[in-house]
């Protein structure tokens, strides 16, 4: 039977708002063009690249479109030389955050005053609380079920022997839920790959980052900028 490998991310700089409460990370970019940390985040990318090179036969890689996930891809790939297939699905996009994205509980409230709402709501019905500015859990939730569907699909047809999912925490959340009825134990972390047919994590990337550590923002501000006037 086809192995499903679900796989998040690998740690980018808007991580560091929950990891280590750093301020001022939105001004990097947005969601979708949120890039991977240069130093933790890259090499945790290559320690997946050398886990997954092991797996054998015709391999299918379905990847959200977002740049942390591509670059997390494209990373791990230079250490991998099976056959693979791979598929850009706008669906597997993370979760729309709003506001909330790459600030931290204080940041967002005090730039935010009406962001107050979500975290009341949330206390009383975590999945249904709408960010300021985004959705939900369960519009998450709703939206990954038919991409649920496809992947069943495709191990029930034994033309892969894997499938790859490159996507975000809360999207592999959900997806394992439709696929299994059950949700991941714990949340994922950057670069872990959890087994739906195992139901139990595979691997997780021995660079881990440190507590303390503070993302370098006017870094990456200064490499955007020199990547725009470059088009």
């Amino acid at each position: 039977m086809t192995g499903v490998y679900l796989i998040r991310h690998a740690f980018t700089p808007a991580n560091n708002a929950s990891y280590n409460g750093q301020e001022g990370l939105w001004k990097i970019a947005k969601d979708k063009d949120m890039p991977i940390e240069k130093e933790y985040g890259v090499q945790q990318a290559l320690e997946l690249g050398e886990f997954l090179n092991s797996l054998k036969g015709k391999i299918l890689i379905l990847a959200s479109p977002y740049l942390r996930v591509q670059q997390t891809l494209k990373t791990a790939l230079s250490k991998m030389h099976g056959d693979y297939e791979i598929k850009t699905v706008n669906d597997l996009i993370e979760f729309n955050s709003g506001v909330h994205y790459a600030h931290t509980i204080d940041e967002v409230l005090r730039m935010y005053p009406e962001s107050k709402k979500y975290f009341e709501d949330a206390k009383n019905d975590l999945d249904n609380a709408i960010y300021t500015g985004g959705e939900s859990r369960n519009h998450v939730k709703d939206r990954v079920k038919n991409i649920a569907l496809e992947i069943q699909k495709y191990y029930l047809s034994d033309k892969y022997d894997y499938i790859l999912v490159f996507a975000h925490g809360t999207v592999n959340h959900y997806l394992y839920y439709w696929l299994t009825g059950e949700y991941i134990d714990h949340d994922m972390k950057n670069c872990e790959v959890f087994s739906v047919m195992d139901k139990r994590g595979l691997f997780m990337p021995k660079t881990f980052v440190p507590k303390g550590f503070m993302v370098n923002i006017d870094e990456y501000i200064n490499d955007k900028v020199k990547i725009l006037n470059k088009i």
